[in-house]
């Protein structure tokens, strides 16, 4: 993000022309409860138009562009596989992605958000809910788990 101003800068000077300019940011809101972010990366910046936004609602925000819109290109930002891009490829495939680094899912990030917030849940309400959404496809223990390593990353 340092080049980032740096290169904002430089584009005025270039032109000679004065003023300043905004860097964008484009980290969500997930990533922002977790700490899942490093300093100078895609949260340092002077605007953030995405970050109240979760990752969930950003791909159905992309899908509605590409529906009404017709931007086609956006199909692969939706569908690409979510990397902090930190270790190189291997063997051209990706070595690294958010989800396996995280331990939840940016789905399971959504829901577990959506509740801690209004009802400002802790810990054991938010297990109890949840065992109640997810009771079809996870397990007591699988909900457990997700439920202390949310707020072991929240706490940080």
């Amino acid at each position: 993000m340092v080049l980032s101003y740096l290169l904002a800068q430089l584009s005025l000077v270039g032109q000679k022309r004065p003023g300043n300019l905004l860097v964008l940011a484009s980290a969500n809101v997930d990533e922002s409860l977790i700490g899942y972010l490093t300093k100078y990366d895609c949260s340092s910046a002077d605007f953030n138009p995405i970050g109240s936004l979760c990752k969930t609602h950003l791909r159905s925000l992309l899908g509605h562009v590409v529906e009404k819109y017709g931007f086609k290109s956006l199909l692969k930002i939706m569908t690409s596989v979510p990397t902090a891009e930190l270790r190189p490829l291997v063997e051209g495939e990706i070595a690294q992605t958010d989800e396996d680094e995280i331990g939840l899912t940016y789905e399971e990030l959504s829901v577990i958000g959506k509740l801690r917030q209004p009802g400002h849940l802790g810990p054991y309400s938010m297990f109890i809910k949840l065992t109640q959404i997810w009771k079809d496809h996870k397990s007591i223990e699988e909900i457990g788990d997700k439920v202390k390593l949310f707020f072991a990353r929240y706490a940080i």
